[in-house]
């Protein structure tokens, strides 16, 4: 199994079937393909080794100019770069087996105690700390070639901290206790660019050396940023920190000692190399970091994803548009294609925090108009966003004057059926939001006004009709309850929150 010319990678093609293509063909004929048909950490996955392998291919883009030419120049750079270290991508080779330890052996001769399930290679599988939702047989499962290989690759960027077994790396234990791989720490939001087909798409997300030394450079201010993709010069154990400190080294991680068998069944699995990740190491290029203020301290964070909270409401954060007072945090990608409208694809897995526990994926598409891309834009959608929360709040308030009425040592919080219903009725109004960001500026200031109350009027609407739902009429105790919460939740002000700017607990 070659993974740079054997079909591995989930695609539709731009007829619209799925299908299978291999690395070489998508960074070369991108323009079959109109995108990827994978979850949300496996767009990441590929989508970080697609933008290593044409940096590598091109040496570059060193500068803008050059960037422009990307599109001409990356399929015979690709091809000729690809044959060049075709052995070094064979999965099953001996010596150098893509993303592997080759010379990775059990703790003990013939214990199988050290070998693992090759389900630990995809999250929605019962493994481990893995529960079993979807999957009641996950230890049974065998893989095929091209599910070994996403796999690999995924849980390469994606691995958990915890404690794992420790196979022999040239002789020498790996640690008990394994950190995290570079895209799961903070459930952070990766950001990229949707083009019209992948061979746009893979070029308007790659940056250039410009852009990426503003943001990398610091890391090793006396030395190689840039480094090279880690099947060029794999790693002897543990203590390597050329790859763990470049941009190409960490595109393509190896977070994780494995070595797979041709069998599918079964792997060995221990912690190879240790990633810094933010603060102690600069952001990922695709992330964004947002500033938090409480009293007299300021902190920054990554902008990551959270339960039950959708992507929408924290793209202000991810944008960052609106913040012109302080210095830009925001993906860098984003910089490219300016002042156009453009579409962007939202996703991150969310872990518990500090634990093993993967507990959902979530991901978005959002098309950005070009009035918001501006301060004002962006900032009057964060302000939006705000007053959807602050009905909520009002919501959650009526919902506890309810129960409290009905039985007044209750002092549980409102259950989670109003909430969940207010926020998806809300979604489902978005656009209304949309359509009011993309009408500020025009010529028609009154149509800007009539969609903001519009989408305003569908705020009270949803937590009304949340609160009817949720709270009963059926008794006269339950009657005078329901009014007391009511008149609560109908006594509404229009008044602007304080701070615009600030990133809020949505």
């Amino acid at each position: 199994m070659n993974v740079a010319f054997d079909p591995w990678i989930p695609v539709v093609s731009s007829s619209g079937t799925r299908e299978l293509a291999s690395l070489c063909s998508v960074l070369v004929e991108g323009e079959k393909y109109a995108d990827l048909a994978v979850r949300p950490h496996e767009r990441v996955a590929l989508m970080r080794l697609f933008l290593c392998v044409a940096h590598a291919a091109l040496a570059g883009p060193k500068n803008y100019g050059e960037w422009k030419e990307v599109p001409r120049r990356l399929p015979e750079a690709v091809q000729k770069y690809l044959k060049i270290w075709k052995d070094s991508f064979e999965l099953f080779d001996k010596e150098k087996p893509w993303l592997q330890v080759a010379k990775l052996k059990p703790a003990k001769d013939n214990d199988e105690k050290s070998f693992a399930p090759v389900a630990k290679l995809d999250f929605s599988l019962a493994s481990g700390s893995n529960s079993t939702l979807f999957d009641h047989q996950g230890v049974k499962n065998k893989f095929d070639y091209p599910q070994l290989t996403l796999g690999l690759l995924t849980i390469q960027n994606f691995s958990t901290c915890g404690l794992l077994s420790r196979p022999l790396w040239n002789g020498k234990s790996t640690p008990d206790s394994a950190k995290d791989a570079p895209c799961i720490t903070s459930s952070m939001y990766h950001v990229f660019l949707v083009g019209k087909n992948m061979a746009d798409t893979i070029h308007i997300n790659i940056c250039d050396f410009d852009e990426l030394s503003v943001l990398i450079e610091s890391s090793r201010p006396n030395g190689d940023w840039l480094g090279r993709p880690v099947w060029e010069q794999m790693p002897n154990d543990e203590t390597d920190r050329v790859s763990t400190e470049t941009f190409l080294g960490r595109l393509t991680p190896l977070s994780r000692a494995v070595h797979l068998f041709e069998d599918g069944a079964k792997m060995l699995y221990g912690e190879a190399l240790r990633y810094a990740t933010y603060p102690d190491f600069p952001q990922e290029f695709n992330t964004s970091v947002v500033i938090k203020r409480t009293k007299n301290k300021e902190a920054r964070y990554l902008v990551g994803a959270k339960l039950n909270v959708r992507p929408w409401r924290q793209l202000d954060a991810i944008l960052q548009y609106n913040l012109t007072s302080v210095t830009p945090s925001h993906a860098l990608n984003l910089n490219h294609l300016e002042g156009e409208q453009f579409d962007i694809w939202v996703g991150a897995l969310i872990r518990n925090p500090g634990k093993q526990d993967v507990l959902d994926s979530v991901e978005s598409r959002f098309s950005i108009s070009r009035q918001f891309r501006t301060a004002i834009g962006c900032a009057a959608y964060a302000y939006e966003v705000q007053k959807a929360q602050g009905v909520s709040k009002l919501l959650e308030t009526a919902v506890f004057i309810y129960r409290t009425a009905l039985d007044p040592m209750d002092n549980t919080r409102p259950g989670s059926a109003a909430i969940t219903y207010y926020w998806t009725t809300v979604e489902k109004n978005l656009p209304l939001l949309l359509s009011h960001i993309n009408a500020i500026g025009t010529d028609d200031s009154d149509d800007s006004e009539s969609k903001r109350k519009a989408w305003r009027a569908s705020l009270y609407n949803a937590a009304r009709e949340a609160y009817q739902i949720a709270c009963g009429q059926e008794t006269p105790r339950q009657m005078r309850a329901f009014a007391k919460g009511w008149e609560k939740l109908t006594m509404t002000t229009d008044k602007p929150n304080t701070d615009q700017n600030k990133e809020e607990e949505v």
